[in-house]
């Protein structure tokens, strides 16, 4: 689904312009799930609006979906198959009640009525919204905004999904329900790219890439990295209580088949 090699970027700050992402190498699979993260200012976002064409690369090469985006009029078409989920779910809202808000974006890109119904409703019940269609938007709480946000991308068919840190406004609830949301939706096929910051869901995940100033420095699963990397330390994470009381297992001289991550990993070990 993406493909980078040697991927740069600068961006121009008043008369100087700053590198962002530094020779970035990256593959993500159809059908997987990468999360991405770093400390602020460390690239995330800048490398995610390069997957969709919003930014273009100084130097490098990156194809999405088999489509090299060097070519602008890939980069329109890219866009009409990645779809991001950002941070604050009150600035992705435009419709007064969910099902015009997931229409909206059906409208501009003139589908038909009947199959715009159609994706509508699908896209709803896909996101555990369907008894909340025709309420206010002002009566969701932030979670279902989000979910919201995920039903507008979804109503459009994506092959990607980007989430920009899209649990960071939300209670533990929602974070929770979102999350859930995500990787059932990755079940189904769709390639999803999650940036994060908070190593619970690093943890959560199959794979996990860390950019800082702009370079790659890991790419992997993330057992060794919360083990046996200097990265969560370096970047001063508080590691997730699994992996916590893993350490103090480890310490103590605790035979582990398997270190654990999440809570469920740690309450089997146990």
């Amino acid at each position: 689904m993406i493909e980078a090699r040697q991927l740069a970027l600068s961006l121009r700050e008043g008369a100087e312009e700053r590198k962002v992402l530094r020779g970035i190498d990256l593959e993500v699979e159809q059908g997987s799930w990468l999360a991405l993260t770093g400390p602020n200012g460390s690239g995330k976002s800048s490398l995610i609006r390069t997957f969709n064409g919003l930014l273009s690369p100084a130097s490098g090469s990156l194809a999405v979906a088999g489509l090299d985006l060097s070519v602008p009029a890939h980069r329109t078409a890219v866009r009409r198959s990645v779809q991001i989920v950002f941070q604050n779910p009150e600035a992705q809202t435009v419709g007064s009640t969910p099902a015009e808000d997931v229409a909206f974006g059906l409208e501009n890109r003139g589908i038909p009525g009947a199959e715009l119904h159609r994706r509508t409703e699908l896209a709803l019940a896909r996101t555990g919204l369907v008894s909340k269609a025709e309420a206010p938007v002002e009566s969701l709480s932030g979670g279902e905004r989000q979910r919201l946000a995920v039903a507008c991308c979804l109503a459009l068919e994506p092959e990607l999904l980007i989430l920009d840190e899209p649990t960071a406004m939300l209670d533990p609830a929602g974070r929770r329900e979102l999350f859930m949301l995500v990787r059932r939706l990755r079940d189904d096929g769709l390639t999803v790219v999650w940036v994060t910051q908070r190593p619970e869901e690093l943890a959560a995940s199959a794979r996990v890439a860390v950019l800082k100033d702009g370079l790659l420095v890991y790419d992997g699963a993330p057992r060794p990295l919360f083990y046996d990397s200097p990265w969560p330390d370096t970047l001063g994470w508080e590691p997730p209580l699994a992996v916590a009381a893993g350490r103090v297992l480890l310490a103590q001289g605790w035979p582990l088949a398997e270190l654990p991550l999440t809570e469920a990993d740690l309450e089997a070990v146990l």
